[in-house]
């Protein structure tokens, strides 16, 4: 499992009584947000235009269990329902049966092998091209995929290998192995109009929602909230800053670090900017690249931009000028 916390099995997670209420206005976005705040693996199949709730309706306050704040949210588009599937929430409304919605595409195989999500997303798209327009790739396909750097899909690898599937089942099948993932698809009401599927009419690749690309995979937890433990920098400027300017959380056995943002600020006796930056990620040490700009009113400017190495258990401490002190280390990641 990706983290500690989905040890908790699903029945526990549905049950625990909470007051919450969604900030998002739009049902399906409340639903994502529900599950990404109690860790809920969900898939939603949400048809845009049939039986959707008007923006404006809003929840009732008070207690009830995550099961049932979740069916509250469904109810508010009639004709969806909620149904737990083999540790899956599923979301969906009369149409999941229609013979034009592409969830139910059947596919001859599935198979991937010690993939992670975007390699597994990679192997249903082939495989869907596959079955759809078998004499088009009737010699194989070329070409790869791309996804975004430092991403929490990125782990964990897995292995899935299915026969006589429906694309929905693989999507299932996706997110119950990743671990830590819900994926929603927006279906078009006109999609399940006429005398044909939209693929056949536009190809597996065609139109502006093509079927190989007409869901979405979210994380339920970043690498903000699984990470252990994280990098700090303290900066102190005489008479101008002190205190703590990054906090970066990093899963070192994975290789992946968050992101952090550039800071500045001044006064009447200067102004500074900071930037600061992973480099690279070592088994016990990273490389950050730090930038620092300092003003002061009647002198020149300062510059500092350099890579400075930290390690696990040890303070890294540099005095680029006599009035500057930078502080680096490692701590334990502050959990909620």
């Amino acid at each position: 499992m990706v983290r500690s916390v989905h040890a908790q099995s699903l029945e526990e997670k549905l049950a625990t009584a909470t007051d919450y209420v969604p900030k998002a206005t739009a049902p399906s976005d409340q639903l994502v947000e529900v599950a990404r705040r109690f860790n809920i693996p969900m898939g939603i199949e949400w048809v845009d235009g049939a039986g959707t709730a008007p923006l404006d309706q809003t929840l009732r306050p008070g207690k009830r269990s995550v099961k049932e704040l979740i069916e509250e949210i469904a109810s508010l588009s009639p004709g969806y329902r909620v149904e737990v599937d083999n540790g899956l929430v599923r979301i969906y409304s009369p149409e999941a049966l229609h013979p034009f919605n592409f969830l139910n595409i059947r596919l001859k195989s599935y198979t991937v092998n010690d993939e992670d999500l975007f390699g597994a997303e990679h192997g249903l798209r082939l495989a869907i091209r596959f079955t759809l327009q078998p004499a088009k790739y009737r010699f194989g396909y070329a070409g790869g995929y791309g996804h975004p750097a430092n991403h929490v899909f990125q782990f964990p690898k897995f292995t899935l290998s299915e026969s006589n599937v429906t694309v929905r089942e693989v999507l299932n099948a996706i997110a119950l192995a990743q671990g830590n993932a819900l994926w929603i698809t927006r279906i078009k009401t006109e999609d399940l109009q006429g005398d044909e599927p939209g693929w056949t009419r536009k190809g597996a690749d065609g139109g502006d929602s093509p079927v190989t690309s007409a869901w979405h995979f979210l994380p339920l937890a970043e690498i903000s909230q699984l990470a252990k433990e994280q990098v700090a920098v303290d900066v102190t400027i005489d008479g101008l800053l002190d205190e703590r300017m990054t906090t970066i959380p990093v899963m070192l056995e994975r290789g992946l670090s968050d992101a952090a943002p550039g800071r500045g600020g001044g006064s009447s006796t200067g102004s500074y900017r900071y930037g600061a930056s992973i480099a690279k990620l070592g088994k016990d040490c990273v490389t950050l690249s730090v930038q620092l700009n300092v003003e002061r009113p009647g002198e020149a400017d300062f510059t500092f931009d350099k890579k400075i190495e930290i390690h696990k258990d040890h303070i890294t401490e540099i005095r680029p000028e006599s009035r500057i002190v930078i502080r680096a280390y490692f701590e334990n990641a502050a959990k909620p």
